[in-house]
């Protein structure tokens, strides 16, 4: 039912994306213009730009949920997410290089820089979460340690990121900077060839790993006496956290909390006892299209990392208090 329920809402979410905003379009001219019925103008309004940033925005809600209800699972840490371990930031910071440093980029790895931004912030991604695990581990996850380390690292990676853009000529530093704040308003069609094939792969390997991460729930110890391979399970699960975070950065910037939010939401919302990854990336998808719309339609349009920065600090500032409150009892 609360699938269902979440379906409904995400498209009813996507109807009054496409038939409101600056420019409002009948229900009519919505399906005549996607049936390949509409005006050069509603092409460009509904396909070129709503439905492409609907798409995008859809696969990216999904990759940031998903990503973050497995980091959750593995570190049994409602606030290990790769936004607040520092993943993204790290994905982030390697963007940025590649967009202020341009031509250095492309006769690096032959290709545009549009094109490198996917797998260099992967490459970041990756590289900020070999870091975190060195510092961090101590035969296995540690939730809070990691946590930590991974505070360390986000602000270190916002450093980084902050001396690269002094030192970026104008325009290079404008580009980033409008990147950094996350947004859908630059996506296209494009993104969603390399976004779709993430998340297909992302549902496999969920649906792979979904006994294991289930009996991890219980613990580290209880699930290998289950017979789960604990560590190929949490390295599984890792690596495809960092690769769906790193191109959902790579897409709209690093959008906050919807990593962190959507699992929570979920786990209350389907009644489970963790938070399950492929419901996550549902809710995921319906928090960034609701926040990109909410963004969209304000007196002053705001980019919607802001939206969602907004609305999900106070679920952090919730759960630590809760859980101070739970450790000092």
């Amino acid at each position: 039912m609360a699938t269902l329920v979440s379906i409904l809402l995400l498209l009813a979410m996507w109807w009054l994306t496409m038939t409101t905003g600056a420019l409002a379009i009948s229900p009519g001219r919505v399906v005549a213009t996607l049936t390949g019925g509409g005006t050069r103008i509603e092409n460009l309004v509904i396909i070129d730009r709503r439905l492409s940033r609907l798409l995008a925005g859809s696969l990216i809600g999904f990759c940031l949920g998903t990503s973050g209800a497995l980091t959750q699972t593995i570190t049994r840490n409602p606030i290990a997410t790769p936004d607040i371990l520092g993943v993204s930031a790290g994905a982030g910071t390697f963007a940025v290089l590649a967009l202020v440093r341009p031509e250095t980029t492309e006769r690096l790895l032959g290709v545009s820089t549009t094109v490198a931004l996917v797998p260099v912030a992967i490459l970041g991604g990756l590289i900020t979460t070999g870091v975190i695990l060195t510092l961090g581990w101590r035969g296995g996850f540690d939730g809070y340690r990691l946590v930590l380390v991974g505070l360390g690292i986000n602000a270190l990676a916002l450093a980084l990121t902050s001396w690269l853009l002094t030192r970026a000529e104008v325009e290079e530093a404008s580009v980033a900077v409008r990147w950094l704040v996350g947004s859908l308003g630059g996506v296209r069609m494009g993104d969603v060839v390399y976004l779709a094939p993430m998340v297909v792969l992302a549902v496999l390997v969920c649906l792979r790993l979904a006994g294991g991460l289930g009996a991890l729930r219980l613990g580290r110890d209880i699930g290998q006496a289950l017979g789960v391979s604990a560590g190929r399970t949490e390295a599984g699960a890792l690596i495809t956290a960092v690769a769906l975070v790193s191109v959902a950065t790579a897409a709209a910037g690093p959008i906050a909390f919807v990593a962190f939010v959507a699992p929570q939401v979920a786990m209350r919302l389907f009644g489970t006892a963790g938070p399950p990854p492929l419901a996550s990336g549902l809710v995921g998808a319906l928090l960034l299209v609701g926040a990109d719309f909410l963004a969209a339609r304000l007196p002053l349009e705001l980019p919607v990392g802001i939206v969602t920065s907004v609305l999900g600090a106070p679920v952090l500032l919730y759960l630590m208090t809760r859980h101070l409150r739970r450790t000092s009892v």
